[in-house]
């Protein structure tokens, strides 16, 4: 794949999962995919990381996703990713609180 088809394949999965579209979004894996998260003590299978973004998706509300930058060389697309929404549901424990987010995500 050429260098601007593999960032489309990022854009896709992040646009798919701000919609909401959880299937849509991980679509662009392979079912075999290890997704290695700074926040995960342990690598993710597919399984696991779905459950993460439908952890995200129902624990705010409104979410968005811009893509601040995006940086490729081969097949290696590196993208700085910040992620709003409304934290409106429960977040591993921690209840809605009606506040504003904003996280910053380095994605490789």
């Amino acid at each position: 794949m050429s260098i601007e088809s593999n960032k489309a394949v990022v854009r896709r999965f992040r646009e798919a999962l701000a919609a909401g579209d959880v299937e849509e979004a991980f679509a662009v894996f392979a079912p075999d995919a290890v997704i290695h998260m700074g926040s995960a003590p342990e690598p993710l299978s597919m399984e696991g990381f779905k459950q993460m973004g439908q952890l995200l998706l129902s624990a705010f509300s409104a979410s968005s996703s811009t893509v601040e930058a995006m940086i490729a060389e081969g097949d290696l697309v590196v993208s700085r990713i910040t992620f709003r929404g409304t934290h409106t549901g429960d977040m591993m424990g921690i209840p809605p609180t009606g506040k504003s987010v904003a996280m910053s995500e380095i994605i490789i």
